[in-house]
C-alpha cells in the first residue's frame, strides 16, 4: 500500500486542495491516457491527459508526457507550451529539457536544442541521450569536432546506444576515415539489426570506398527495411491492440524475419501458435524461420507441425524434403516429401527443381529428366 501512494505523489505531486477522490479520478485518466498513448493513439491520449491535469494540475510527469504525445502529432508548439508548464513545476527535471531539445532539433532550430540538451546535461550529466542529442546538432552544424566528443561521451555512458555509435559514425565518414566509419556503423547495426538509417550509411560508405558489390548489398538491404518499416509499425501496433490474435503474431513474424530480427520472428510466431496451435502457416513460418538461420532439425520439426494441422500444404513438404537433402540423411523421405510437393501444387517450377536434385542424389535418373523437363516448362510459363 505505501508503494501505491508513493506512486500518487509521484505522479500527481503536490495535490494543495486536491481531495483523495479527484486523485483517484485523476489517476484513472493517466491509466487511460497512457494506454492511449502506447498504442499510437495520440489525440485520444491528449484528451486523458487534459482530464488528468484538470483534477490534479501539479503533476509535472502528467504535462511531460502531454508534450510527448503532442510531439508525436507534429504539433510542436503545444508540445513546448507543455513541457514548460512541466519545468515550471519540477525545474531540475532533466528530461523536460532534453523533450525540449528534440523539438527544436526537428525545427531546425539548432541554437535552442543545443541549450535545452545542454541544461538536460547540467541536471543529469550520466544520462546518455541528451549528449546523442547535442551530438546531432553539433554535426548539423558542421561541428565535427564538438559531434564528436558528444558522441563519445554518450557511447561510454549506454554502449549499446546505436544512434550515438551511428552519429559517430557519421563524423568519421566527414573526416575521410572510412574504415573507422564502417567500423561505427556496423557497430550500431550489429546493436539494432534493422536500424534503416544505419544501413543506408554503411552503403553510402562503400561507394565512397568503390566497392560496389558491398554497397548494392546494403542499399538493397536499405530499401527493404525503408519499405518495411511503415509495415513494422502496423503489425506491432496490431498485436498491441489484438493481443489475442495468432494471424496478427504470424505476420508480424513475417516482418520481422525480413526485416532479419531472427529471434523476434521466432518468439512472434510461437506467440502466434500458443494462441491457435492449429494456424498452420504459423508452425510453417516458424519453420522458415529456422531453416534460413541453418537450424534445419528445428526447421523440420517445425514443418511436420505444419502438416500435422494441414497435410496438403505444399511448400512444407518441399522444405521438408530440402532439409533432409541439406543433412544428408533420410532420403527416402526427402523423395517421399518431394512427390508430394508436386503432386499438390504441380506447377510449381521450384518443387520440381527439388525433386529433381534428390533423384539425381538417389540416382533415379529417369525421373530426374522427367522433373527437370517439368522444371524447365513451369519456369517459363512464368
Amino acid at each position: 500500500m505505501l508503494k501505491y501512494f508513493l506512486l500518487f505523489i509521484i505522479i500527481f505531486g503536490a495535490f494543495g486542495n486536491t481531495t483523495l477522490s479527484d486523485v483517484s479520478t485523476a489517476e484513472k485518466h493517466y491509466q487511460r491516457a497512457t494506454t492511449y498513448h502506447n498504442l499510437g493513439e495520440f489525440e485520444q491520449a491528449i484528451s486523458e491527459y487534459k482530464k488528468a491535469i484538470a483534477l490534479a494540475p501539479n503533476s509535472p510527469i502528467i504535462y511531460n508526457r502531454l508534450g510527448v504525445a503532442y510531439s508525436e502529432l507534429k504539433q510542436y508548439d503545444a508540445a513546448l507550451h507543455a513541457y514548460q508548464k512541466a519545468l515550471a513545476l519540477s525545474p531540475m527535471t532533466a528530461e523536460p529539457h532534453y523533450n525540449i531539445g528534440i523539438v527544436y532539433l526537428k525545427k531546425g532550430t539548432f541554437s535552442r536544442a543545443a541549450e535545452a540538451f545542454e541544461r538536460a546535461i547540467a541536471i543529469d550529466a550520466e544520462w546518455a541521450d541528451p549528449y546523442t542529442g547535442l551530438g546531432e546538432v553539433h554535426l548539423k552544424q558542421g561541428e565535427l569536432e564538438g559531434a564528436a566528443r558528444a558522441y563519445k561521451k554518450a557511447t561510454r555512458l549506454n554502449p549499446k546506444s546505436a544512434s550515438a555509435i551511428l552519429g559517430l559514425g557519421k563524423v568519421y565518414t566527414k573526416h575521410g576515415r572510412l574504415d573507422a566509419a564502417i567500423t561505427a556503423v556496423k557497430k550500431a547495426i550489429e546493436i539494432q539489426v534493422d536500424y534503416t538509417e544505419a544501413h543506408y550509411q554503411l552503403a553510402q560508405i562503400y561507394v565512397k570506398r568503390g566497392a560496389k558489390e558491398k554497397a548494392a548489398t546494403a542499399m538493397a538491404f536499405f530499401k527493404r527495411l525503408r519499405q518495411t518499416d511503415p509495415l513494422l509499425e502496423k503489425a506491432e501496433m496490431w498485436v498491441k491492440k489484438h493481443p489475442d490474435d495468432a494471424r496478427g503474431y504470424n505476420n508480424l513474424g513475417i516482418v520481422y524475419l525480413a526485416r532479419r530480427r531472427f529471434e523476434d520472428a521466432v518468439a512472434t510466431y510461437k506467440q502466434a501458435i500458443s494462441l491457435d496451435p492449429n494456424l498452420a502457416t504459423a508452425h510453417y513460418n516458424l519453420g522458415h524461420a529456422y531453416h534460413k538461420h541453418g537450424k534445419v532439425d528445428l526447421a523440420i520439426t517445425a514443418y511436420q507441425q505444419a502438416l500435422a494441422t494441414d497435410m496438403e500444404l505444399a511448400i512444407a513438404h518441399n522444405n521438408i524434403a530440402v532439409c533432409y537433402t541439406e543433412l544428408k540423411t533420410d532420403l527416402d523421405k526427402a523423395l517421399s516429401h518431394a512427390r508430394t510437393a508436386v503432386r499438390l501444387a504441380p506447377t510449381e517450377a521450384n518443387y520440381w527443381d527439388t525433386l529433381a536434385q534428390i533423384c539425381d542424389t538417389i540416382g533415379f535418373t529417369d525421373e530426374a529428366q522427367h522433373a527437370r523437363e517439368k522444371q524447365k516448362e513451369h519456369s517459363d510459363k512464368q
